[in-house]
C-alpha cells in the first residue's frame, strides 16, 4: 500500500538534494578551479619577477638576485627552487638546488616570451609544478643612450635566457581536499537535514488530513451536527471537505428516506396482517358463527387484494429503476385522456379537459399511462366533493417542450413541509393511514417514471387549497 506521505517526502527530498548537490558540484569545481589559478597567476608572478632581475649591458648579463630579500630559495623547510639558463648553458641557480649537488630542473622547448606549466616531482620528492618562460635580457634605458653605436649590434646579437621556477603544490593539493571534504560534508549534512526537514514539514501539513481522518471516523448518520468544519483548513482541502459534507447530507436524507420507507412499508403492511391475525383467531375461536364463517373467504380475499397491491406497487417502483430503454410511440393525448378518466372515474367527477383533438406525443404509452392514470386517480381520489378538475395539453414548440398539467382542489390543507414530502415513497397526509386502497406510492412513481422519458415534474399549491401538478416532457429526445 502506497503512502503519500512517504512518497512526498521522498520524491521532494530527492529532488532538492539533487538540486543542492548539482549546486555544490558546480560551486566546489569553480572554487578548486578559481583557488589552482590564483597559485598559477601568484608564482607566475614571482617567475615575472625574477625575469626582472636579469640585465644585460656592455659587458654581458647579471642577474641581480639576493637571498637575504628571497630566503625561500635557500631554505631547507617549503623551498623553492629556480634555474636560469643563457643559451644551452646554466647560468644561475637557487642555493637549494645547488645544495643538492647541482641538481637541474628540467628544460622543455619553449619559444620567446611564452609561459608553460608542468607538473613534476620536485627533488625533495614532493609533488609540484614548474612554471618555464623563455625572454631576451633587459636593457636599462640610459645605458641605451650611453651605448647607442654599439646597441643594433648588441641587439642583433643578443641570446635569449629561460627561467624555470619550481615550487611545491602540497599546500594547493591539501586546500582543494579540504574544500571538497567540506562540500562533501555540508552535502551529506545537507541532505540529512533535508530528509527530517520535509519529513517534519510534511508530517505537519498533512495533519488536516488525519483530523479529517479522525472526523470522518466520529460521524453519525442519524445526528444532526456532524457536517465537518471549513474553519481554520487549507484551501486545498475546502473541495473535498465541501464534497464530503454534501456527500453525508445526501446520505442522510437518503438514510432519512429510508427509515421512512420502511417505517412507512410496516405501517402499511402491520394493518392487513393484524386484520387477518385477528379474522383467524375470530374465526377459530367461533368456528359454529355463522356471520363469521359466511364472510370470511370474502374478508381473507379483500385483505389480500390489499397486501398484492401494496407489493405490486413497491415492485412498480423498484422495478423502474432498472429500466435502461423504453419503445416509444405516436400517442393521441385526448383519446389517452379520455381513455384513463373513462378507467378511474369510479365516482364520476367533473373533468374539464383543455386538448386539442390533433396534439400527439411521440413516447413511451405503458409508461405515459401510469403517470397520467396516477395523477388523474390522485386528483379523483383526494379532490373536495362536487369540485372539477381541470386537465390541459399543449406543446411548446419554441422550447421543445410538451406540457400537461392537472388541477384539482383539495380536501387536505397541505403544508410547505408536506409538499417537499409528495414524491417520497409511502407518504401520506394521514398519519393513520386509514384509506385501504391508497399507499403513498403513486406519485413516487410517477417521478420515477417521469426520470425515463426525460420529463419533469412540479407542484403548484395556492389559496383555497388548489393544487396544481405539472409534467414537462422534453422534446428534443421524445418527439
Amino acid at each position: 500500500m502506497t503512502s503519500i506521505k512517504t512518497k512526498l517526502s521522498r520524491y521532494i527530498s530527492i529532488f532538492i538534494s539533487i538540486l543542492m548537490l548539482s549546486m555544490f558540484l558546480v560551486i566546489d569545481l569553480n572554487l578548486d578551479s578559481w583557488v589552482s589559478g590564483e597559485f598559477d597567476r601568484s608564482n607566475l608572478n614571482k617567475l615575472g619577477l625574477l625575469t626582472t632581475l636579469v640585465n644585460e649591458d656592455e659587458n654581458g648579463v647579471e642577474f641581480n638576485f639576493s637571498d637575504e630579500h628571497m630566503p625561500e630559495f635557500s631554505r631547507k623547510k617549503d623551498p623553492e627552487y629556480f634555474q636560469l639558463w643563457l643559451g644551452n648553458k646554466v647560468f644561475e641557480r637557487s642555493e637549494t638546488l645547488v645544495n643538492l649537488n647541482n641538481y637541474n630542473l628540467s628544460k622543455d622547448s619553449i619559444k620567446l616570451n611564452e609561459l608553460k606549466i608542468i607538473n613534476i616531482t620536485l627533488p625533495n620528492n614532493q609533488s609540484g609544478r614548474l612554471y618555464l618562460t623563455k625572454f631576451t635580457p633587459q636593457i636599462d634605458s640610459d645605458i641605451r643612450n650611453k651605448i647607442a653605436v654599439s646597441l643594433d649590434h648588441t641587439l642583433s646579437k643578443q641570446q635569449y635566457m629561460e627561467l624555470a621556477y619550481a615550487i611545491s603544490d602540497d599546500e594547493l593539493n591539501r586546500l582543494v581536499w579540504l574544500i571538497d571534504a567540506l562540500f562533501i560534508l555540508c552535502s551529506l549534512i545537507s541532505v540529512a537535514a533535508i530528509r527530517i526537514i520535509v519529513s517534519k514539514v510534511v508530517s505537519r501539513e498533512l495533519l488536516p488530513l488525519d483530523k479529517l481522518n479522525e472526523d470522518l471516523k466520529q460521524i453519525d448518520l442519524e445526528s444532526k451536527d456532524n457536517p465537518l468544519e471549513t474553519k481554520a483548513v487549507p484551501v486545498e482541502l475546502l473541495p473535498i471537505i465541501n464534497g464530503i459534507n454534501h456527500f453525508l447530507k445526501e446520505n442522510k436524507n437518503l438514510y432519512e428516506r429510508e427509515k421512512r420507507i420502511t417505517s412507512n412499508i410496516a405501517h402499511e403492511l402491520k394493518t392487513p396482517i393484524t386484520e387477518l391475525i385477528n379474522l383467524s383467531e375470530v374465526a377459530i375461536k367461533f368456528p359454529h358463527e355463522k356471520t363469521i364463517t359466511d364472510s370470511f373467504n370474502t374478508d381473507v380475499l379483500t385483505i389480500s387484494e390489499r397486501l398484492k397491491n401494496i407489493v405490486n406497487n413497491i415492485l412498480s417502483l423498484h422495478k423502474n429503476t432498472k429500466i435502461t430503454h423504453i419503445e416509444k410511440n405516436k400517442i393521441n393525448i385526448k383519446n389517452k385522456i379520455s381513455s384513463i378518466i373513462n378507467r378511474e372515474n369510479t365516482v364520476l367527477a367533473t373533468f374539464n379537459l383543455d386538448i386539442a383533438d390533433s396534439e400527439i406525443l411521440y413516447s413511451n404509452e405503458a409508461v405515459t399511462d401510469i403517470i397520467f392514470s396516477n395523477l388523474i386517480s390522485n386528483a379523483i381520489h383526494y379532490s373536495e366533493d362536487n369540485s372539477n378538475i381541470n386537465i390541459a395539453f399543449y406543446t411548446d414548440r419554441p422550447r421543445q417542450e410538451a406540457i400537461f398539467s392537472i388541477t384539482n382542489i383539495s380536501k387536505h390543507q397541505y403544508s410547505v413541509n408536506d409538499i417537499e414530502h409528495f414524491f417520497e415513497p409511502l407518504w401520506q397526509k394521514d398519519p393513520s393511514r386509514t384509506s385501504s386502497d391508497r399507499f403513498g406510492l403513486g406519485l413516487a412513481i410517477v417521478k420515477s417514471y417521469c426520470e425515463n422519458i426525460n420529463a419533469t415534474i412540479t407542484t403548484d399549491y395556492s389559496a383555497g387549497n388548489r393544487i396544481t401538478f405539472t409534467v414537462i416532457i422534453k422534446l428534443d429526445s421524445y418527439s
